[in-house]
C-alpha cells in the first residue's frame, strides 16, 4: 500500500511539474511576429498575431486553444496586428494590452481595437513603463516601454519605438520581448532599467534589423538565446548581417522561425534543470549556411529610417521619473 501511495505521489508530482513549467512558442508567421506562451498557472498569452490570420489561427487550433487570457499588441504595424483580427473572431479573449500609439497611415489597427472593444467580457489595458502585470504569481512580467499617452505617429520608426516591451522572469530565467523597438529606445531602457534587462532569451528586436540590437544593449541583456522572426526573402532584408554579427559576438545562439515554430521550455524550479530550446540547430557562422537561411542573411542594404521622433523616448523617461 505504501509503495502504491509513493508511486501515485511521484506521478502527481510529475504532472504538477509539467504544469508548473513555462512554455514559449515563437510561431512561424512569415515576415512578422507572433509568440504564444503557456504560464505555470495554466493561463496563456499571445504577443502579436503576424501579418495574416491563418498561421496563428492554425497554430492555436492545433494546440486546442479556445480561450486566450492575455493578448498583447506591441505596436500598430500590420505584420503584428493583422493576425490578431482572426484571433478575436475565432477565440474567446479575456484581456487586451495595447499602447495608445495611433498609426495615422493605417486603418487596420483601429479595426482591431474595435474588435477588442466588441469582444464580450474582454477588458482593454494600457500599461505604463515600470508596471508589473499580475498574470501569474510565480512569474514577474514587467513593462519596460510603451506609449501610454495618446500620440499620433506617421513615420515607421516612431511607431516601432512605441513598442510595448515586456520582460518575463521565472525560475531564474529572463525572457525579453522588444517588439520593433530601435536603438534609441534600447539606450533609454538601459538607462532606466540597467541590470533589470538581463535575460536568457531575447526575442530579437525588429526582426533582426541593423537599427536594433546594438552591442551596448546586448552587453546589458547578455542573451544566451536569440530568436529571430522574419520571412524568407523579405523586402526589408531582415535579418541584417550587422545584427547577426553583433548577436554572435555577444555569445547568443541564434534561432529562426522560417519553416518551424521554435519552442523554449523553462522547467519548474528544480536544482540542475535549465531552460531548453526545442528546435533545429541554431545558426552558426562557422558552418555552411542552409539555403533557407542564406536567403535571409545575404541581402542588399536598406535605407536608413526617415525619422527618429522623440515622443516615445520622452514618454519612457517621464514614466521613469527622469
Amino acid at each position: 500500500m505504501k509503495r502504491t501511495l509513493a508511486s501515485l505521489a511521484l506521478i502527481l508530482f510529475g504532472v504538477s511539474a509539467v504544469k508548473a513549467q513555462l512554455n514559449v512558442y515563437y510561431i512561424d508567421v512569415g515576415q512578422g511576429d507572433a509568440t504564444y506562451m503557456e504560464l505555470p498557472n495554466g493561463h496563456n498569452v499571445l504577443i502579436d498575431g503576424g501579418p495574416s490570420g491563418e498561421p496563428v489561427y492554425k497554430f492555436l487550433k492545433e494546440k486546442g486553444v479556445t480561450t486566450i487570457d492575455h493578448v498583447v499588441l506591441t505596436h500598430p504595424h500590420s505584420d503584428h496586428y493583422r493576425g490578431l483580427k482572426k484571433v478575436f473572431a475565432a477565440f474567446d479573449v479575456k484581456n487586451f494590452y495595447d499602447s495608445r500609439a495611433e498609426n495615422v497611415d493605417a486603418k487596420g489597427d483601429n479595426n482591431l481595437r474595435e474588435l477588442a472593444d466588441a469582444e464580450p467580457g474582454c477588458k482593454t489595458h494600457y500599461p505604463e513603463a515600470g508596471d508589473n502585470l499580475n498574470w501569474d504569481s510565480r512569474v514577474t512580467v514587467k513593462v519596460l516601454n510603451t506609449c501610454s499617452e495618446p500620440v499620433q505617429l506617421k513615420y515607421n520608426d516612431d511607431v516601432n519605438n512605441c513598442s510595448l516591451v515586456l520582460r518575463f522572469f521565472y525560475n531564474g530565467t529572463g525572457l525579453l520581448f522588444t517588439g520593433d523597438a530601435e536603438s534609441v529606445i534600447e539606450n533609454a531602457m538601459m538607462r532606466v532599467f540597467k541590470s533589470g534587462l538581463e535575460s536568457y532569451a531575447l526575442k530579437v528586436g525588429h526582426h533582426g534589423s541593423r537599427y536594433s540590437s546594438t552591442s551596448q544593449f546586448l552587453a546589458r541583456v547578455r542573451p544566451k538565446v536569440a530568436i529571430i522572426s522574419a520571412g524568407v526573402d523579405n523586402v526589408y532584408g531582415h535579418p541584417h548581417k550587422e545584427a547577426l554579427d553583433r548577436l554572435t559576438t555577444a555569445g547568443a545562439k541564434i534561432f529562426y522561425t522560417p519553416g518551424t515554430t521554435q519552442t523554449l521550455v523553462i522547467p519548474a524550479p528544480k536544482k540542475g534543470v535549465a531552460a531548453q530550446v526545442i528546435g533545429p540547430l541554431p545558426y552558426d557562422p562557422e558552418r555552411p549556411v542552409q539555403p533557407e537561411i542564406e536567403v535571409l542573411i545575404y541581402t542588399p542594404p536598406v535605407a536608413v529610417p526617415l525619422n527618429v521622433n522623440s515622443v516615445p523616448l520622452e514618454q519612457l523617461m517621464r514614466a521613469a521619473g527622469e
